[in-house]
Formats: structure tokens, C-alpha cells, sequence
């Protein structure tokens, strides 16, 4: 096992506080660390509200990548409430693919202690958005 998903995993565990912050918007329930290619470590944390300001962990944590002027992804890890590790959304997952095709290489984290990786290429081998490449 890389020691780098236990840190991911870790970083991604800090990150699960879930919170109400009021009686339409909650915080936390899900949690996402994201390796970036230049080696730091970006959190994000599910919001969850009646309105559109809604944001998965997923995006949170790109965005704060974005932030710090970093934009190639290498590895994710995502957490739930419980510090399970899931996976990432299908609409989080369509939006890591948008934001740059060649992101169907970032490693996901499915299981740490059988070190089980997979590639978004794998889990959405024929992404719709692929031919837009060919052009």
C-alpha cells in the first residue's frame, strides 16, 4: 500500500465534521482529499442545502485545488459520514471528465486495505465527451 492513500485517506477523515448550519444548509457529511500533481494535499466537504449552492466534496475539493493554481489531478479519496470510503458521484466523476479528458487517469481509492485503485476511464470507459478530443 502507497503511504500516500493512508494520507489521503487521513486528510479526507479530518475533513468529515458534519454540521447544520441552519435549518436549510448542512456541511460535512461526505469529505474528499485530492493529490494534486504538484504533491499537496486539497480537502472539500459535501454542502447540502435547499438551494442551488449545494456542492459535492468532490467539487469543494477542486475547487480549492483551482484555488492554489494547481489544475492536474493525480489521486482522489471519498469519504462518507461513517469514514467509509465511497465513490465519487456520476456527476462528480462527469465533472472531473469536463473539466480535462485526460482526467480518466486520476486513481480512485475504493478499498485501503486491499489497495484496490481504479481509473475513471474504467469505471466510464465511453464518456460521451470523448469526441470533442478528436477535433
Amino acid at each position: 500500500m502507497e503511504s500516500i492513500w493512508l494520507k489521503l485517506y487521513e486528510a479526507a477523515k479530518k475533513n468529515i465534521v458534519s454540521k447544520e448550519i441552519s435549518d436549510f444548509i448542512t456541511t460535512g457529511n461526505t469529505s474528499c482529499a485530492i493529490l494534486g500533481h504538484n504533491n499537496k494535499i486539497y480537502n472539500g466537504s459535501s454542502i447540502t442545502s435547499n438551494s442551488i449552492i449545494s456542492c459535492s466534496a468532490e467539487k469543494s475539493a477542486v475547487i480549492s485545488m483551482f484555488n492554489d493554481h494547481e489544475y492536474v489531478i493525480d489521486k482522489i479519496v471519498v469519504l462518507n459520514e461513517l469514514e467509509e470510503i465511497i465513490m465519487p458521484s456520476d456527476s462528480s466523476l462527469e465533472y472531473l471528465l469536463e473539466l480535462n479528458p485526460d482526467y480518466g487517469n486520476i486513481d480512485i481509492l475504493v478499498d485501503l486495505e486491499k489497495n484496490t485503485i481504479l481509473k475513471i476511464k474504467d469505471i466510464i470507459p465511453k464518456w460521451w465527451g470523448t469526441y470533442r478530443n478528436r477535433k
